[in-house]
This record gives C-alpha cells, sequence and structure tokens, in this order.
C-alpha cells in the first residue's frame, strides 16, 4: 500500500465515521480544534495529520485507532485480524508451556520459609 493509498484509506474511514456519528466537519472541528478545512483535506486524501491530531479525532469520535485502517473491500476486521490473532494465540500458548514447564513443578514456598527477606552483607 502507497502513502497516498493510506491517506485515502484514512480519509474514507473518517469520512464514514464521522457521518455515521451524525457530525459535519464543523462539529468535528470544533470537537479537535482542528480546522474544518484540514478536516476536509483529510478526508480527501489530500493531507496526512500528526500524532497529536490523530489523537484529537479518536479521541473526540470516541474510537480505537484500529477503525481508521480497515479496508473498504473487507470491513470485517475480525476476518482481516484473523492471522494475526491466530499467531497470537499460538505465541501465548507456546509461552504459557514455557512457564508452566519452568515454574510449574516448583513447590510454593512463602518467602520467609527460603529466607528470601533477609539482608545478606
Amino acid at each position: 500500500m502507497t502513502g497516498a493509498e493510506i491517506r485515502r484509506l484514512l480519509g474514507k474511514n473518517l469520512k464514514r465515521i464521522r457521518l455515521q456519528q451524525g457530525l459535519s466537519q464543523f462539529q468535528l472541528s470544533m470537537e479537535t480544534g482542528l480546522t474544518h478545512n484540514f478536516i476536509n483535506d483529510i478526508e480527501k486524501g489530500d493531507k496526512w495529520f500528526s500524532s497529536e491530531s490523530f489523537g484529537k479525532l479518536i479521541s473526540a469520535l470516541n474510537i480505537a485507532p484500529h477503525c481508521f485502517f480497515i479496508p473498504e473491500s473487507g470491513g470485517n476486521l475480525v476476518a482481516n485480524a484473523d492471522p494475526y490473532l491466530i499467531d497470537f494465540s499460538d505465541s501465548l500458548q507456546k509461552m504459557a508451556h514455557e512457564l508452566q514447564q519452568r515454574y510449574g513443578n516448583e513447590p510454593a514456598t512463602p518467602a520467609a520459609a527460603t529466607g528470601a527477606d533477609k539482608i545478606v552483607e
């Protein structure tokens, strides 16, 4: 995906979300402190925004940042995220298995019984 394609995707998603919430560009500009023209330019894909402006937009719209990155063709975020969730799940299972092997058979002993609370000089 090129930079221009990303700008267009973010702009289209911003407009879609704004309209779903019944906000005009002017109302969103009042909520964010960004100018109406700047919001219009973002929605058209003509301008990029800073992380500070991004934070203002997600706060004003009360949405998660990833909502701006949902592709038009596959609007189902869960389906798009499946490969990542599977990989994440596999990683968590491996980590849990390693922790179980490493610490699962050790008896639980209080710190006082092990002398861990004593100062060694």
